[in-house]
């Protein structure tokens, strides 16, 4: 009997691995909604992508909260936003195209151009505001523990140049 020949896995840089796992994560996604565009209800089709993105929010708040050491500040709130639109979309940082704004006692989170929008949500039927604030928002938010009311000022869907969201603390 012939010896077979091990393969070894080729090395990964950790930022190949980053994007590979971005990639995927965004092929899941959109093959999910594709099937759920074409076999369901729109009420039903909304649903499903609103859960979708609270298990991001929650998914991501769980280990940004703990790793940043966040309270549940508006502040902190809008560094949360920060955190997880920098962590998914890696390079915007540097191109100015997310960033947050505080005065007294709320918060904004700018963003002044998603690839997740352009990519995906403008070419399916949902309200992506909602996804996106009462839902992934939300849940990214709900993790520094307090109450958070989450508005949207601003956003592309309306035809504005960007979204804009208010976060304030609910007392």
């Amino acid at each position: 009997m012939r010896e077979l020949e091990r393969i070894i896995c080729p090395a990964m840089s950790i930022d190949d691995k980053y994007r590979t796992m971005y990639a995927s994560l965004m092929g899941i996604f959109n093959s999910i909604a594709n099937y759920a565009r074409d076999n369901l209800e729109p009420r039903q089709f909304q649903e499903l992508i609103n859960a979708a993105m609270r298990g991001v929010g929650e998914g991501a708040g769980k280990r940004l909260v703990k790793v940043y050491k966040l309270k549940p500040t508006v502040e902190d709130a809008i560094k949360l936003l920060l955190l997880l639109n920098n962590e998914s979309l890696a390079y915007l940082p540097k191109l100015k195209q997310i960033y947050g704004e505080i005065e007294g006692d709320q918060g904004y989170l700018v963003v002044r151009n998603d690839p997740w929008y352009e990519w995906f949500f403008k070419h399916i039927p949902i309200n992506c505001e909602e996804s996106c604030s009462q839902f992934e928002f939300f849940g990214l938010v709900e993790e520094l523990g307090g109450k958070f009311k989450i508005e949207v000022v601003s956003s592309k869907p309306r035809g504005d140049d960007q979204c804009r969201f208010r976060i304030t603390k609910v007392k």
